[in-house]
């Protein structure tokens, strides 16, 4: 999960209607513009450039009268993301098999997983208590990985 700047999710939270950043744009646009300031502690062209990178992504759209609107994906990024426990005996296990030449997206996966806290078992087999399928449906398919990577709902069975 690539992880929005902090003046970035302020940016997009902006654009959520009735939320803080949001009255704040539309109200007393100098106080918006300061607190962006102090997240972003860049300069105004890094904080353009993050704009249209957000573009780019889909995050947002700019409408037929050429407001920026957030669109479901930048919704879903900004959202805060509370995973549910599985059952008692219950895990989620992710298992892939990526090819060599796609390095830089194993690498992504495994920091994914690890940011979701899912513990290795092996290289390419790790567990979770938490049900990130919804999520992790997203990244795959974000990241063309649905071919490579299996996830199952196991039960860890007890040993007598």
């Amino acid at each position: 999960m690539a992880q929005l700047s902090p003046s970035a999710r302020y940016v997009l939270e902006a654009l959520i209607p009735y939320s803080e950043a949001n009255l704040r744009l539309a109200f007393k646009p100098a106080s918006f513009f300061q607190i962006l300031e102090k997240k972003s502690k860049t300069k105004q062209r890094t904080l353009r450039s993050a704009y249209y990178r957000a573009v780019q992504k889909g995050l947002l759209t700019i409408d037929d009268t050429g407001i920026p609107r957030l669109t479901a994906k930048g919704r879903h990024k900004i959202k805060p993301y509370n995973p549910v426990s599985l059952a008692r005996n219950s895990c989620l296990l992710v298992v892939f098999d990526i090819l060599e030449t796609e390095r830089a997206k194993r690498n992504h996966l495994r920091a994914l997983l690890r940011e979701l806290s899912f513990k290795k078992v092996q290289q390419s087999v790790w567990v979770s208590q938490y049900d990130h399928r919804e999520y992790l449906a997203m990244e795959l398919k974000e990241y063309d990985l649905l071919a490579s990577v299996l996830v199952y709902e196991a039960l860890k069975l007890p040993l007598k």
